[in-house]
Parts: structure tokens; sequence; C-alpha cells
């Protein structure tokens, strides 16, 4: 059960995957002395953090946490910067944060009340990997769960380059904050961008060998499942993830496939989808979750519960189809993640991925 929590939580967590991967490859080894790599495959940045921490690389979302037990989570998002207009001599960074990602975190906080934390010890003159960036740090009162309440930090630097913002964020309660400071300081020193893609040193998987491909997709998914999954040919896998997903090239809206064994039979789908969401409300607090709709469908031609949701996480905010089926005594899910502005975009080509799939 230990193990399905934190992969649900992974499989929830991020959706804006890496970019295109490059034949270029950065060694392992680069790493800073008693630091590691946590940036995921295609990423243009070389995120470092403490060996003593926990990689979180799902879904090709850089980052990583410090304890399992409570929240300390480090991670980079990179969002398209073109749409973001501001007037000329304005900060973009800094209006990014107002406009984008403090909004983010109000949505989170009781009564939407975020409070800036004015003894934090960084200058106003802030840079990321070489780049004027803007350094923010609030705390706010989250609920997680029906009683329990507690104060997250949240710290953001945002830095723009080369037509994208990069937020590089930390969340962390009272404690954690405590205990990671020193830490979140050398990620912030560490950081630096880069003209090659990272690539892993070796890939997680390979892909299925299959006889025949349906029109206009390819294989993601290897030998080792009991499905064949096929994405769209202009979408992009990473074999350097352990969970198979396919991402969007231009807005990084994401489907991928999971499958969980239950610790005893006779789980129906909806207790499994309640399992989930209320992991989701102990990762992200109470209201991160809305439902928007259920039916009945079918995925892989197999009966199955068509989910709509959607569900708030690190401060940003998505929206989710999830298709849950049981086949041989294994829950398999399908789940589609994209932005507010983007979900219906890619809706027929998630259908369609799920309309394809094989079980075998």
């Amino acid at each position: 059960m230990k193990s399905f929590k934190r992969l649900a939580a992974f499989l929830l967590v991020g959706v804006l995957l890496a970019a295109a991967l490059s034949a270029c490859v950065k060694k392992e080894n680069d790493a800073p002395d008693g630091m590691m790599i946590a940036s995921a495959a295609g990423a243009d940045y070389m995120l470092y953090v403490p060996t003593t921490w926990n990689l979180n690389t799902y879904y090709g979302v850089s980052g990583a946490y410090r304890d399992a037990g409570t929240q300390s989570t480090v991670s980079v998002q990179k969002y398209a910067s073109d749409s973001f207009s501001t007037a000329e001599g304005e900060s973009r960074n800094a209006l990014y944060w107002e406009e984008v990602c403090l909004p983010q975190i109000q949505s989170r906080a009781l009564g939407g009340e975020v409070t800036p934390v004015t003894d934090d010890t960084h200058t106003a003159s802030f840079y990321l990997g070489g780049v004027p960036a803007e350094y923010r740090h609030v705390t706010a009162l989250v609920s997680f769960g029906e009683e329990e309440r507690k104060t997250l930090h949240f710290v953001y630097v945002i830095a723009e380059r080369n037509g994208h913002f990069y937020v590089l964020s930390f969340a962390g309660t009272n404690e954690s904050y405590d205990l990671c400071k020193d830490d979140l300081d050398k990620i912030l020193t560490e950081f630096t961008f880069t003209d090659t893609p990272y690539t892993p040193a070796k890939a997680a998987w390979e892909p299925a060998k299959v006889k025949e491909v349906p029109a206009g997709m390819k294989i993601a998914s290897s030998d080792e499942v009991a499905y064949r999954f096929f994405a769209p040919d202009d979408w992009n896998i990473d074999s350097y993830q352990r969970i198979f997903a396919a991402v969007e090239p231009t807005d990084r809206s994401n489907v991928s496939m999971t499958a969980y064994l239950p610790a005893e039979s006779g789980m129906s789908v909806d207790e499994f989808h309640q399992m989930t969401v209320d992991l989701m409300a102990t990762v992200s607090g109470e209201g991160a979750y809305v439902a928007v709709a259920e039916q009945e469908g079918t995925l892989g031609g197999v009966a199955a519960k068509d989910y709509e949701f959607y569900y708030t996480v690190g401060g940003v905010g998505y929206h989710y189809r999830q298709l849950v089926a049981v086949y041989r005594g294994m829950f398999y899910t399908m789940t589609y993640t994209a932005t507010g502005e983007h979900f219906a975009e890619h809706l027929e080509q998630f259908e369609k991925m799920a309309a394809e799939l094989i079980f075998r």
C-alpha cells in the first residue's frame, strides 16, 4: 500500500514534461560533491539536490523531496512566456509571480491569506543559474483533511530564458523548512542552465516489439506489462522513466498508464478511486481535488470508470480525465493531464489512445 501511495502521488504531481531528448549525454557524475542530479530527461537545466534527498522525476518532472512523511518538496517547472504580456520597463519575473504563481498559492490557503516572510536573508537582486530572477518566500495555512491544518512555506524563484519562465519552487511545513533551508540555498546556488538537454546515462525500458502499430501512432510501453500502449507519432516518449507516459511537445499535456495490484481481492473501481482521492487530500490538502464528472467508459475494450476532475498540487492546478479498468485482477489507469486552456485540445487524442490500447 505504501508503494502505491507514493506512486499515486507521483502520478498527479506534475504534468508539464521535459522537452524532446538530445543525442548528447551529460554524465551522472557531473553533480557537485554531495549532490545528485534531479533533472528529468530532456531538461535544459541541471537541478542538483543533496544525496540525502529522494528523487522524484516521475512523469518527466524535475524534483525531489527530503522526507516521505512530511511535505518537503522541490521542483522545477517550465512555462512558455510568449503569451505573457507586460508593459515596457515592468519586471516580467515579478509580474509572473504576482499574476500566476501567487494566486495558485492563495487558492490553497485558508481564506486566501498568504503572508510574506520578511526575515528571509536573500537580497532583492537574485540570480538563478546566472539569469536574473525573482525570489519570493511566503507562508500560508493549508487544510490537510477535515480537522488538520498546517502552515506551509512556499519559496518560489522565477527566471525567464529563451522564451520560457522557469519556476523553481519549494513547499514544506515549518519543521521541514527549518531542516531544508540550508539544502535549499545550496540547490539554488548549484542550479545551472544548459544548451545540452539532459539525458540519463541509461534508459529504464525499451519499446515493446509489436507486429502492427495503429496508423499515426507509436508504441509507448515495454514488453514487461500486460498491455500495449500507443501514443501519437508527434508526441514525445520518455524511456528514462519507469512510468509509461507520452507528452504533447507544444504545451506538454500528457497521457500515462499505471497498474496497481490490490493487497486484497474484492476492491471495486470506485473504492480504488476513492483511495486515490483520499491520498490527494493528504498530499495537497482539503479542496485540492474537485470532481467534475463520472461515467461509464472503456479502456482497451474493457469496461472502465471514466472520471473527470481538477486537482491542485504544489500550488498548480490541472484538469484530468482518468479511465480505470480491472483486467485479470489488476487495476489499470490511463490518465490524461493538461492545463485548463489546453484540456479540450487533446481530448480526441486521449480517447484514441484509450481505444487503441491492447490488453494481452
